[in-house]
């Protein structure tokens, strides 16, 4: 019959039990609740574009929440809207960072929206105030339209190559000016119309929510392995518990099997010895022999 000595009993219910607990606590990650671990993403990029705009308006969100599937959906929702502008967008699972360039009519309603977000951390409105047009740019740009329209007329009047080729130089300069001027009027009205909106939302991996569940991931993956190795374990006792018998129907026997027969034969005719007694008498004569077995 096979056998398990009583020390190696206790060493095999000991690693199980510690095995179970050590795959409970890999697969939920409980060694890992306990230590505070802060989330941290780099913002350089998105700060940098949201620093260096020249947006009349600058919006600043951030949001600290153990679940960023709502920001998510509303992120989603925002690229809906028309005439929007991602600058910078950076998403992960544990976080959330994305720079917009959005129609300062689309703000208006946004705002709100983005204030019933749940985890809001930090808001940060800048406003430019009352937009003031920039009349020395508009009056450069006058001055130029004039230069030009005259240098014109002098070209058309102009009969010497020499001089209308000096004009045209002249107008050539004008011109860049003058668009120069155009393409900074045009900045300052985008400035004024699109606000720039930087959104941040990083996952909270602490708190009591997480706790519960990683304990509870703990106690199912405990307790299941835990059943699985002992059905394990019994199954393959029993698989050696009929090997061992088939074996000695077959008539193969084990080593140790064989040892303690040998030694039980080896010493059953070895106490089976033979004694010689002789009987003498009183002059030392010998009178008989006896031989007996023990």
């Amino acid at each position: 019959m096979f056998r398990i000595r009583k020390e190696m009993k206790l060493v095999v219910i000991v690693f199980i039990i510690l095995f179970s607990i050590y795959l409970g606590i890999k697969r939920s990650n409980l060694d890992k609740v306990f230590v505070q671990t802060d989330v941290k993403i780099d913002q350089s990029s998105a700060n940098d574009i949201f620093e260096n705009s020249y947006n009349y308006n600058k919006i600043k969100f951030e949001y600290l929440s153990e679940d960023l599937n709502e920001i998510r959906t509303l992120f989603t929702q925002i690229n809906e809207t028309e005439d929007l502008s991602i600058m910078y967008s950076d998403i992960k699972t544990n976080h959330v960072l994305v720079v917009l360039d959005i129609p300062v009519e689309a703000t208006e309603a946004l705002l709100p929206e983005l204030r019933n977000v749940a985890g809001l951390s930090n808001e940060n409105i800048q406003r430019s105030g009352i937009i003031m047009e920039n009349t020395d740019l508009k009056e450069n740009l006058n001055n130029n339209q004039i230069a030009k329209t005259r240098i014109q007329n002098l070209i058309n009047q102009s009969v010497s190559p020499d001089r209308i080729q000096r004009f045209r130089n002249q107008l050539d300069i004008v011109q860049a000016k003058i668009d120069s001027l155009s393409i900074q009027k045009d900045i300052q009205k985008h400035n004024a119309d699109y606000d720039i909106i930087l959104l941040s939302a990083i996952k909270s991996t602490n708190g009591n929510s997480a706790l519960r569940k990683s304990m509870q991931v703990f106690l199912v993956t405990s307790i299941a392995s835990l059943l699985l190795l002992i059905i394990a374990l019994v199954i393959c006792y029993y698989i050696f518990v009929l090997m061992n018998k088939l074996m000695l129907v077959l008539g193969i026997r084990t080593t140790r099997g064989s040892s303690s027969n040998y030694n039980y034969n080896y010493n059953k005719k070895g106490y089976e010895r033979k004694i010689k007694r002789i009987y003498k008498d009183k002059n030392g004569d010998v009178i008989k022999t006896d031989r007996t077995k023990e």
